[in-house]
C-alpha cells in the first residue's frame, strides 16, 4: 500500500495530474494508485463517525428524547473520559476541563458536562441527569 503522502508527492502522479505530457502507468501502478486515493477517502470518511464518542452521545440523545433537552451530568469511568478529551483534541475543539465541588475531574463536552469516575470500570457510564 502507498502512503497517501507518498502518492501525492510522487513525480508520476504530479506529471499525470498537471496533464503536461504522458506518462505511461503499469497496471500495478494504476491498482496502487488507485488503492491509495480509496484509503483516503475512508480516512476521510471515518473522521466524521466519532467511534470514541458513539456511546457518550448516544446517552446524550437518550436524555433529549425523554427530557426535550440535553442532561446537565454525566459520570464516566476513565476510558470514556480519555476518549472524549481525545476527540475533542483530534478535532481541534477546545478542552474546558475543570472541578467540581468535590474535587472529581470535568469536562465540558457540548451542552453536557462529564464528570469522571476514577474509581469506577474504565468503560463505566452513569444515567444522564440534570443540574435540579
Amino acid at each position: 500500500m502507498i502512503a497517501r503522502r507518498e502518492l501525492l508527492g510522487t513525480a508520476m502522479l504530479s506529471s499525470v495530474m498537471s496533464g503536461g505530457g504522458t506518462v505511461d502507468v503499469t497496471e500495478k501502478q494504476a491498482g496502487d494508485m488507485i488503492a491509495a486515493i480509496k484509503d483516503l477517502k475512508t480516512a476521510l470518511d471515518n473522521q466524521r463517525l466519532f467511534n470514541e464518542i458513539t456511546r457518550v452521545r448516544e446517552r446524550m440523545v437518550e436524555f433529549l428524547r425523554s427530557q426535550g433537552k440535553f442532561p446537565d451530568f454525566i459520570e464516566v469511568g476513565s476510558d470514556l473520559w480519555m476518549d472524549a478529551y481525545d476527540w475533542h483534541v483530534r478535532h481541534l475543539q477546545p478542552l474546558n476541563v475543570g472541578r467540581d465541588l468535590q474535587g472529581r475531574y470535568t469536562l465540558a463536552f457540548m451542552a453536557t458536562t462529564l464528570i469522571l469516575r476514577p474509581e469506577s470500570n474504565p468503560n463505566f457510564m452513569g444515567p444522564a441527569y440534570d443540574n435540579r
